[in-house]
């Protein structure tokens, strides 16, 4: 895995743990541009944690959504993914989809990190 996707996943693990407020898209623009940067892997994961420094966490999950349903295979997104569930305290939606996971293809701290957000996942 390339070391730009576990530093990006490593920065989001610490705001997802920060306290958040809900925003939701304004208007159509906004939906269209989250519709469209999901096409490409990479800028849907990095559209997916800007928003969630912004406390966008719905948004977030519905755009690595997007991204998974155009990329089932992308391990980073579905790992970010999952941690964004456990931080709207969908542990279980998150244990899922780290049971999709191998934890050897991560960090041994970017793991530990989502564990921590994610105890559930732990346990299974």
């Amino acid at each position: 895995m390339p070391s730009k996707y576990i530093n990006y996943l490593a920065i989001s693990f610490i705001i997802a743990t920060q306290p958040s407020t809900i925003v939701y898209a304004q208007n159509l623009e906004e939906l269209d541009t989250m519709a469209e940067v999901a096409v490409d892997e990479q800028k849907g994961i990095l559209f997916a944690q800007e928003q969630a420094t912004r406390g966008e966490f719905l948004e977030a999950i519905g755009t690595l959504e997007r991204v998974l349903a155009l990329h089932p295979k992308s391990d980073p997104a579905r790992l970010l993914h999952a941690a964004y569930l456990c931080s709207i305290d969908d542990q279980l939606g998150g244990a899922v989809e780290i049971g999709k996971l191998k934890e050897k293809s991560f960090t041994e701290q970017l793991w530990a990190d989502v564990m921590k957000i994610c105890p559930l996942a732990e346990k299974e």
